[in-house]
């Protein structure tokens, strides 16, 4: 063992250099960074319209995005998409004769990929696939009807205390 001298563990010592005046500089210096390290914004061609892959989604998209779920005010929704594709993409989409089913695919795609989570197309069709056939099922009943036992899935019961006997002496 060497009679070096302990490490100053001391954290209030240590003097850190104040880069950044704020949060908003800070963050402003990740996203030049990353933009920089990309060599564009990578894109992807649905229907014809080229667009941008989305991606950092800012949480006020996850918001509307539940406060619409079971609106019917599609100006609001196509704003939506427009945040998260781009200015007139629904409209080209639609002018190209998109399905539903196709939208709900490339909006589960989108908004995966906006939350940071890299998502193909085959994945984001087999969970809307696996959502919408869950969708369609009644809940399985753990138990199997009796027609005998009034179609309740429980034994019968007695209903009186009498002998159903027959009462002939033999």
């Amino acid at each position: 063992m060497s009679n070096s001298e302990p490490l100053d563990t001391d954290l209030d010592n240590v003097e850190e250099p104040n880069e950044h005046e704020s949060w908003d500089d800070f963050w402003a210096e990740v996203q030049r960074k990353e933009a920089a390290e990309r060599t564009g914004p990578p894109t992807q061609t649905i229907r014809g319209v080229e667009v941008r892959v989305p991606h950092d989604l800012p949480l006020l998209f996850e918001r509307k995005v539940d406060q619409l779920k079971d609106a019917s005010d599609e100006a609001a929704f196509a704003e939506l998409v427009a945040e998260l594709f781009g200015v007139d993409v629904l409209d080209a989409w639609i002018d190209a004769g998109m399905t539903g089913r196709e939208f709900e695919v490339v909006l589960a795609w989108g908004m995966a990929n906006g939350k940071g989570r890299t998502m193909s197309f085959r994945e984001a069709y087999e969970l809307i696939q696996k959502r919408n056939n869950n969708q369609g099922k009644a809940p399985a009943s753990s138990t199997r009807k009796s027609a005998r036992s009034g179609g309740s899935g429980r034994s019968s019961k007695r209903t009186s205390g009498a002998s159903t006997a027959s009462r002939r002496k033999r």
